[in-house]
């Protein structure tokens, strides 16, 4: 992950490589910004890039920002963990913080009486960022010694379409919202990224490498797939 300063504000961005692009393109979705870019294009020039078209960048970031109705959060909601769909008691009270905790029945969250969905929202999404941490990290020690392949650094953020990705430097990036998804699909995504480590690409050596590790690694993907048109 990649970021320049526009004024008072961070542009993130990911680099995707592909040798037959002529040209540098930007594009910009509900996930963040994505830079696709020939190998001879270095980072300083996509950098210089993205800040040429910061302003383009950062209206149409507000524009899916704005756009996005994830729809209302209140005492009834459900919200996945680990695989399974669990109650929510809204809690509204004399306080300024947002508290979300879970009982292993229900999800309790406690908020002040007049907070905006968004803030909900935002606070869910720390809870799901601190929770896959705790989970995924140690996971991923284990699984990185079992394969003997080890990443360069790890790292946790919300998306839309990728549940994780591998850079060309060995740096791996976890959706935290894998903390919805059960404890076996966790894993399959943490032996695929660190899979990369080895090969870049889905080549049929790549899917012998998951294969031995993860034997039934295609019903995991259906799985996974199911549970994807549940969120």
């Amino acid at each position: 992950m990649y970021s320049v300063e526009y004024g008072t504000q961070t542009i993130a961005y990911d680099i995707v490589r592909k040798p037959t692009l002529k040209n540098t393109y930007i594009h910009v979705d509900r996930e963040g910004v994505t830079v696709k870019a020939g190998n001879e294009v270095t980072e300083r020039e996509i950098e210089a890039f993205v800040l040429k078209k910061s302003a383009w960048i950062l209206k149409h970031l507000q524009s899916f920002k704005a756009r996005a109705e994830e729809g209302e959060m209140q005492t009834g909601s459900r919200l996945y963990y680990l695989g399974k769909s669990y109650y929510v008691e809204l809690l509204k009270e004399e306080r300024r913080n947002i508290e979300v905790k879970f009982t292993h029945a229900k999800f309790i969250i406690k908020a002040p009486k007049k907070v905006s969905q968004t803030a909900l929202y935002g606070a869910i999404d720390a809870f799901y960022k601190k929770r896959a941490a705790d989970k995924i990290l140690p996971l991923a020690k284990k699984w990185s010694e079992e394969m003997q392949l080890s990443p360069a650094h790890i790292s946790f953020r919300k998306a839309n379409k990728r549940w994780g990705s591998c850079s060309p430097t060995n740096r791996i990036s976890f959706n935290y919202q894998l903390m919805k998804l059960p404890t076996a699909c966790i894993e399959y995504v943490i032996v695929h990224e660190l899979a990369h480590i080895y090969c870049k690409n889905h080549s049929p050596k790549f899917w012998s490498l998951v294969q031995k590790y993860m034997p039934e690694y295609q019903k995991i993907e259906e799985q996974i797939k199911s549970f994807e048109k549940k969120f």
